[in-house]
């Protein structure tokens, strides 16, 4: 069946005037080879108008945007970080992206100082709590999650990286078999599916919110899969023996329970929030947060970070200090 450009705009427009994608996909597609299609076209519709906005808001005065030059900046130092399994932090400002350009020129010897920047934000107690409170609690496929996920920061502010990594890393694959529909009982789809979810998110949404950024996002979430945590053993090395299957069968003796394995974990759910949000078109729910509703569990972990140095029962016992380079 031929997908012409009203196919492509009736799917853009119903899915902008409300309707469901699977009501859309009912009404615009007969087969799932026809969808695969349609959305992908619709999908590429989207980016295209979504920059060509971009590019007029540019131009207004007193308008604040991301330039497409500066988008396109932020995708070539994600492909490059890609290769140390990192990416730019979802909520970084301009000067953040330019801290970490200037360390890229000396890597791989520079991984460390990215690593602290890229640390500082995605640990920060505060943007930790509004993950929480604000997604992690609140969007479906990380509900179910959401315990594992508290227990796994608590570790990682207590200094012990072991417990963090081992807590955290079932939960990347659980939040995405969740949002692939999957329920308690069902037959698990196969790991090939895993693997492809980010780079086939057109089939879920051929019209995100803010397009563009989705696109980063989704981008190099399928590269930090593909090429090391859901990397098969049999096709290559991850970097830092960053891979869920090495953990799940401990086939690596090297240490790869670090903190910066466990940054690299946290950083990857954040991005994975921001991608369903684009896709659910529904308003950021951390933006209603309210200092009231997160002060007590800042607190917490600010604290922990205080009161946890390198005498930590944790620091002491497992040896973390010589374990990574907190």
């Amino acid at each position: 069946m031929q997908i012409s450009a009203m196919n492509v705009n009736n799917v853009l427009d119903a899915i902008e005037g409300g309707q469901s994608v699977s009501a859309v996909r009912t009404m615009q597609s007969e087969t799932d080879d026809h969808w695969h299609r349609l959305s992908s076209k619709a999908y590429a519709a989207s980016l295209s108008k979504a920059r060509k906005e971009r590019k007029k808001n540019e131009k207004k005065r007193f308008t604040s945007v991301t330039s497409t030059d500066q988008v396109g900046e932020v995708v070539a130092i994600n492909e490059e970080l890609a290769k140390y399994a990192l990416h730019i932090p979802i909520l970084s400002t301009q000067q953040d992206v330019v801290a970490i350009k200037e360390c890229m020129g000396g890597l791989p010897s520079s991984e460390s100082k990215i690593l602290n920047i890229i640390g500082d934000l995605t640990m920060n107690p505060r943007y930790r709590v509004m993950q929480k409170k604000g997604r992690f609690e609140f969007l479906k496929p990380f509900k179910n999650t959401s315990v594992f996920i508290d227990a796994a920061t608590l570790c990682f502010y207590r200094k012990n990286y072991v417990s963090c990594y081992f807590t955290l890393a079932p939960v990347i694959e659980g939040v995405i078999l969740r949002w692939m529909g999957f329920e308690d009982g069902d037959t698990k789809p196969e790991f090939e599916e895993l693997r492809k979810f980010f780079n086939i998110s057109h089939r879920r949404q051929p019209h995100p919110l803010n397009t563009e950024f989705h696109n980063v996002f989704t981008k190099v979430a399928h590269l930090v899969l593909n090429q090391h945590f859901f990397r098969p053993t049999t096709n290559g090395e991850s970097y830092k023996d960053f891979n869920r299957h090495i953990a799940s069968h401990l086939l690596k003796s090297s240490i790869f329970t670090t903190r910066e394995n466990c940054i690299r974990l946290f950083l990857l759910l954040d991005t994975m929030t921001e991608i369903y949000v684009y896709e659910q078109r529904e308003e950021d729910a951390r933006w209603h947060l309210k200092d009231a509703d997160m002060t007590e569990e800042i607190a917490i972990f600010s604290s922990l970070i205080l009161e946890c140095g390198n005498q930590s029962a944790e620091q002491r016992i497992l040896n973390a200090t010589s374990r990574s380079s907190s």
